[in-house]
């Protein structure tokens, strides 16, 4: 093996200089970062608010605005022009009731006529069967002879007068004693303002969400901060002095008298 030279010394001790000095840095920039890293965890759950959550609700008793009703007249006859006029003399007859218990005659609606047939049936004899053989009982059949021919026809009310039309849908059935047969259907109530409220009732919900995290922290000798996030649940409409709620929200439609309830999630800075 060749003898190393002063200057191969030299040189390689020089490369180790060089490698320890790069190593060195590599490490100084690792610790940096790992203190920067270390620094900014702690800065950031330092700084990180402490917040409160609490829920808000409002309730409001409203009354419904709009009414809306429909009632169903039927005719049955053998022929269908005499069903025809039966049904229209009938129609008649309900337009001239209601304009005179003070409908008006925009509110009033008469649907298409739906018409049903009734076809005859009849027993058939079978041919006569061999002798030896069990007799065979006759068979129903239907026939293609119309029997009976049923009209029906709906008339419907869309109306502002909430107290007038359940009045009117209790009493039509009046007019069976002058040989109209109607059913009467059960008013539908509504709300038409409902849109407008949701804003009342979301600030009122929000204040109720405040003087309840004010109290919570009075309580607790802190101090409130600003609202971070506040969030609006599904509305319920229910009949008056009924707290049912559902997860899509309740809307009554049978009741003139309601009351809608309001609900919202409010979180709080907590300083």
């Amino acid at each position: 093996m060749p003898e190393l030279t002063d200057e191969t010394h030299a040189a390689r001790a020089g490369k180790v200089i060089v490698t320890l000095k790069a190593g060195g840095v590599f490490f100084a920039i690792a610790n940096v970062i790992c203190v920067g890293l270390i620094v900014w965890c702690y800065l950031t759950v330092k700084i990180e608010p402490k917040t409160l959550q609490v829920t808000g609700s409002a309730r409001k008793a409203i009354t419904s605005d709009l009414v809306t009703w429909s009632a169903t007249m039927t005719v049955k006859a053998p022929s269908l022009v005499t069903a025809y006029e039966q049904l229209k003399a009938n129609a008649e007859k309900v337009r001239a009731y209601l304009l005179a218990h003070g409908l008006k005659e925009s509110e009033i609606k008469f649907c298409a006529i739906n018409t049903g047939r009734r076809f005859e049936q009849k027993f058939i004899s079978p041919p006569t069967q061999p002798s030896g053989d069990h007799p065979v009982q006759p068979v129903l059949v239907t026939t293609d002879h119309v029997e009976m021919y049923t009209l029906t026809q709906a008339v419907s009310v869309e109306s502002h007068d909430v107290v007038r039309v359940p009045e009117i849908a209790r009493s039509i059935t009046e007019l069976i004693k002058d040989g109209v047969e109607i059913d009467s259907g059960n008013p539908t109530f509504l709300y038409t303002r409902l849109s407008e409220l949701k804003i009342d009732m979301l600030a009122e919900a929000t204040r109720d969400a405040t003087a309840r995290a004010e109290q919570i922290i009075n309580n607790a000798n802190g101090k409130l901060g600003k609202l971070v996030e506040a969030r609006m649940g599904v509305m319920q409409i229910n009949p008056k002095n009924v707290s049912a709620t559902s997860g899509e929200g309740n809307n009554d439609t049978t009741s003139l008298e309601k009351e809608i309830t309001s609900i919202v999630s409010a979180r709080f800075e907590v300083k």
